[in-house]
């Protein structure tokens, strides 16, 4: 089993009238299928020591490969969600999945009603307002469309994709947004939620120094936000490692993760 680790996170978003309010979330991405009991016991027991008021995933928690079953990814989510709100946005794997029935047939529709069962929020494309330790949270699941994952030609995400489907950030609320993919990480802070979480580069495969990796999943070298804390204009961009690995399973000086952060105000 790869070697895991927490990484910790306290971000102070003052909002006008909510003072000295902490919430405690924990973050995950990428489990791309790694259900064996080792890793689960993992993951779960570093949850337990965040000690979250919600957990939120963003994505990849299945493989979309053709006949590729998705009962273990459901049955360990399942069993998260037994002890914490799961909040679970989706990634490529997810929305490839649900593009093309003809060749994944009902994987997409098994895990979205499978979850769903079990009373677990999936926001695809969606929104969720949640009230934590007295603090409103507005949580917004972005499903970047496939063009935008181009591996030859790099199309730019403007920022009108994201508020045509959400319009603006509820200003009452601190606001969250799981977007999977890094790669557009200027639309995200142009639109301005408190906090971005992404993941989908497994940290470049290789961490060279804060935040580049060796490589992204679109094949481009080095890219510069493999990972890490971003932070403009008060606006932050949390982008972690994942708990699992897909096409190129190797991790140099870059252990797979889970994310914690409180957010005080």
């Amino acid at each position: 089993m790869q070697a895991y680790q927490t990484v910790f996170y306290t971000l102070h978003l003052p909002h006008t009238g909510y003072h000295d309010k902490q919430v405690r979330i924990a973050f995950f991405s990428d489990l791309h299928s790694c259900c064996s009991a080792e890793e689960k016991a993992e993951i779960l027991k570093r949850l337990d020591e965040l000690h979250p008021d919600v957990v939120l995933c963003g994505g990849d928690s299945i493989v979309a490969v053709p006949g590729h079953s998705v009962q273990e990814p459901v049955r360990f989510l399942r069993e998260i969600a037994g002890q914490y709100r799961l909040v679970i946005g989706t990634g490529n794997h997810e929305y490839r999945s649900r593009l093309y029935p003809e060749t994944y047939g009902a994987m997409y529709r098994d895990y979205r009603d499978a979850l769903a069962s079990q009373n677990i929020d999936i926001l695809e494309n969606a929104e969720l307002r949640i009230t934590l330790s007295g603090l409103p949270l507005h949580l917004y699941g972005f499903d970047m469309p496939r063009e935008y994952y181009g591996r030859i030609r790099k199309k730019v995400l403007p920022v009108s994709e994201i508020r045509n489907i959400f319009g603006k950030p509820d200003p009452d609320a601190v606001s969250i947004l799981l977007a999977h993919n890094p790669r557009a990480l200027g639309a995200y802070q142009e639109w301005g939620a408190d906090l971005t979480l992404c993941g989908h580069y497994h940290g470049g495969i290789m961490r060279i120094g804060q935040h580049y990796g060796l490589i992204s999943p679109e094949l481009r070298p080095f890219p510069s936000r493999a990972y890490g804390h971003f932070q403009k204009n008060g606006k932050h961009v949390i982008i972690s490692s994942g708990c699992g690995e897909h096409t190129i399973p190797v991790r140099i000086h870059n252990p797979r993760e889970i994310v914690g952060i409180c957010i005080t105000t």
